[in-house]
């Protein structure tokens, strides 16, 4: 009896008849889940299986697997003779509930990093094309003497490729591949504002409310993409409440409990956060589309009314900010989804200024563009000498060097592609450096630099553009590169 009750797996006793003659601690309590029974009760069923089948050996495995509500269960069963008359059953209940999530956690954890390596992948291909388009349909529309017909069509061009951009931009937050801009910030004003647009921009029959424990919730994020988040969520409140609702957004600070975990990854939830809560009264989901809700391409939205990237969006973004995300939803009831960021000392540096909307001409200046797609160079090149830039180009690092150690006209700054064959960008800014040069460099790119970042600017870096840059924040960077030389 007493090794029994301290096994830690539920073990039963049952005679001929199924009835409950022992049962150790664990088990009793499991009974009570599976079947509302007890010793001395005669069982018919444990959970959704029936007794009968479960006496009998699993067919593919060693135990047999037992749903009750919302826990998971594994049983297995082998018959005993205590005497020549006597006959019983000795059951083995194990409750796998934590363990199956936790499994489940893993396996899409994996499933959601090889599809977000994969698709930053891609992405990175796209933007090298989508730059291209991008900086031909800016300088098309500048032509003065562009028929009216065409100019209309060269507008539609430019409307696709900033949808096509954003698209590539969701496929890189998802795989957490975009290269972030964050700063220390406060996250009332921000929310405040979106709230302010969302009021103007969703249906009349959707009342907002935002409340905020108060300022000065500091977190260390990129102002675009918590924005971003923000939208996204807001659109799918929306789309959950066709007929109207409420949505509600809270910003608190909070202290994470011992021990309490994210429901999503499984960490612990210690420590300083800053808590935003987005609360819908819409239609709930589904726990089929729970299981899914951020993965990418997954979507319960009719054909065409949505790209099912939203909500991987959301999440590659939070897990980029080293956040954690929770839902709680209820079918008919609505749902909200509380996303934790880490919390910030009240104190911090202001941050920088953001680039503006502006275009800043060259004044005749030397840039050395250096990028191995030969489309995108070209169309780098003409852009640059349509904004009054002398150009000269090269494939690679290597053969930059070579021209900024042979030649006759000085470089006022070299702009370089992250990524290239026999020689990247990051290697040649420290090549140039080493070779004591002493010419600004401006990086382009596709990947993100994450940590990097910082180190080469503290080296001298000058700036840096993600793909496609835009003419205007191509001519600002060169722009602050010539004034920092």
């Amino acid at each position: 009896q007493q090794i029994v009750a301290t096994v830690p797996e539920g073990v039963l006793l049952l005679d001929a008849e199924c009835q409950v003659l022992l049962a150790n601690p664990a088990a009793e309590r499991d009974l009570a889940v599976l079947a509302s029974a007890g010793v001395g009760d005669t069982l018919t069923c444990l959970g959704d299986r029936p007794l009968a089948e479960l006496l009998n050996s699993p067919p593919e495995a060693l135990w047999h697997q037992v749903e009750a509500g919302s826990q998971s269960f594994e049983v297995i069963a082998r018959p005993f003779q205590a005497t020549a008359e006597s006959r019983g059953w000795v059951l083995v209940i194990r409750d796998v509930t934590e363990s199956r999530e936790v499994q489940q956690r893993i396996l899409q954890q994996g499933r959601l990093a090889a599809v977000g390596e994969m698709a930053a992948g891609i992405a990175h291909d796209f933007n090298n094309i989508m730059a291209v388009i991008v900086l031909y349909t800016q300088m098309s529309l500048r032509m003065p003497d562009l028929l009216p017909v065409l100019k209309e069509r060269m507008e539609v061009i430019w409307r696709q490729a900033n949808a096509a951009t954003d698209l590539i931009q969701q496929i890189l937050d998802f795989g957490r591949r975009a290269v972030l801009d964050q700063r220390p910030m406060d996250l009332a004003p921000l929310l405040e504002e979106q709230v302010t647009l969302l009021r103007r921009t969703l249906p009349e029959n959707i009342s907002i409310d935002l409340a905020c424990e108060r300022d000065g919730l500091l977190v260390n994020a990129d102002p675009t993409r918590i924005q971003q988040v923000v939208m996204n969520l807001a659109i799918n409140a929306r789309d959950a409440m066709p007929e109207g609702g409420e949505l509600r957004f809270a910003l608190a600070s909070i202290t994470g409990a011992d021990g309490a975990k994210c429901g999503t990854c499984g960490q612990a939830m210690e420590g300083e956060w800053v808590l935003l809560s987005v609360t819908d009264t819409g239609t709930g989901i589904a726990p089929d589309a729970l299981a899914h809700l951020f993965e990418p391409f997954f979507t319960t939205k009719e054909v065409g009314k949505g790209t099912g990237l939203g909500m991987a969006q959301v999440y590659g973004i939070v897990m980029q900010h080293k956040g954690h995300i929770d839902v709680v939803t209820q079918l008919k009831e609505g749902t909200t989804l509380n996303i934790y960021l880490p919390a910030l000392p009240e104190s911090q540096p202001e941050a920088p200024a953001a680039l503006t909307e502006d275009l800043v001409p060259g004044r005749g200046e030397s840039i050395l563009v250096v990028e191995d797609d030969a489309a995108l160079r070209e169309a780098l090149v003409d852009t640059l000498e349509l904004l009054d830039f002398r150009v000269l180009e090269a494939a690679n690092g290597r053969e930059a060097l070579s021209i900024l150690e042979g030649s006759v006209e000085e470089v006022a700054v070299v702009l370089s592609d992250l990524i290239m064959p026999q020689m990247g960008g990051k290697a040649l800014f420290h090549a140039i450096r080493e070779r004591g040069l002493g010419v600004p460099m401006v990086l382009l790119s596709g990947h993100p630099l994450e940590h990097e970042l910082k180190d080469l600017r503290e080296q001298g870096l000058a700036g840096w553009a993600l793909k496609p840059p835009s003419m205007e924040e191509l001519s600002q960077l060169l722009a602050l590169a010539l004034k920092a030389d």
